[in-house]
């Protein structure tokens, strides 16, 4: 799979895979990066072109620490895309990546056709939750990105840690995956060329990285949203009532539920993932968008002038 890497003047990294009329931006999951969709991406070249950021501070891209906010990290991928001289494209985003994608569409409607929820919960009480829940896992992954000597020494250090599991019990990550796992071996080349201010911002700076993701921010959006669900059986993070909210702001959102398929989405199941896309992107909402919507004083305007809430309109 040939790729085209590029570099934004503000030093986010992006590279180019496959072709064809449709243009996605993949958008990785925190602390991630985007070789993340490398066995998806694979599955989709053939009549989809794919932009794969690594979003600030992950992977390649320039560390900005004290700018992890999901408008900084918008505002880089919005970079990208005028960088790239992207048409409107559909926003594919893993879990914080969706949040980012979120606000990018808000933001900047001209650049976004539709958006894809990778198994990411909406709601910012939510998010809120399962970031205590989780806390202690991030703060070892913020132990393992000062480990700088080899990224052996981080695998071997991740290997180590010990996680939860579906059934309420604990176990190391070696126990559960494997050394050789694809999830492995990608967070630990993740974690090793990570920010860990990243980890600071949505553990330590919780209200400030996430106070866009406020309740009536997928209502704002004027595009097609999609729901892309992992199983909760498996570690996925949506539950009945995470679907249940975004319902309530998208009455006609589309749901891919995937089976046997955790939280790591295409790192567990590129090819069902990857099936579950094409049905969602080259479905019924592959023509007639609503108009997009400009930036105009502070206030986002549709084609006709009026302001956005007033021509929510989504075409499926």
């Amino acid at each position: 799979m040939q790729t085209k890497v590029s570099r934004t003047a503000a030093g986010t990294v992006y590279d180019v895979v496959g072709s064809g009329e449709r243009t996605l931006l993949l958008l990785h999951g925190g602390s991630g990066r985007r070789q993340w969709f490398d066995p998806m991406a694979a599955l989709l070249s053939d009549g989809m072109r794919m932009i794969r950021p690594d979003m600030p501070g992950h992977g390649e891209s320039a560390a900005t620490p004290g700018s992890y906010r999901l408008e900084d990290s918008a505002a880089a991928m919005a970079e990208v895309l005028d960088h790239f001289g992207s048409p409107r494209c559909w926003v594919v985003g893993h879990s914080h990546g969706a949040h980012v994608g979120a606000v990018l569409a808000e933001d900047r409607p001209d650049l976004v056709a539709g958006l894809v929820i990778g198994d990411a919960p909406m709601d910012r009480d939510r998010m809120l939750a399962h970031m205590r829940s989780t806390y202690e896992i991030n703060r070892s992954w913020r132990a393992l990105t000062t480990l700088t000597s080899s990224e052996r020494d981080v695998r071997d250090g991740f290997l180590a840690l010990e996680v939860p599991t579906p059934r309420g019990t604990t176990a190391s990550v070696a126990d559960l995956f494997g050394e050789r796992h694809p999830y492995v071996r990608e967070m630990a080349a993740s974690l090793f060329r990570h920010d860990g201010d990243f980890l600071d911002a949505v553990t330590q700076r919780f209200d400030e990285t996430y106070h866009r993701l406020d309740a009536g921010l997928l209502g704002r959006l004027n595009v097609p949203v999609a729901l892309l669900r992992a199983d909760p059986a498996a570690g996925g993070l949506l539950t009945d009532g995470d679907v249940k909210f975004v319902e309530q702001w998208v009455p006609d959102v589309r749901i891919e539920q995937l089976h046997d398929v955790g939280h790591g989405l295409q790192l567990q199941d590129p090819e069902q993932v990857a099936h579950a896309l094409r049905k969602l992107i080259e479905g019924s909402w592959a023509s007639g968008f609503p108009a997009p919507c400009r930036p105009s004083g502070g206030r986002q305007e549709g084609g006709s002038g009026e302001p956005c809430d007033a021509v929510r309109v989504r075409t499926c």
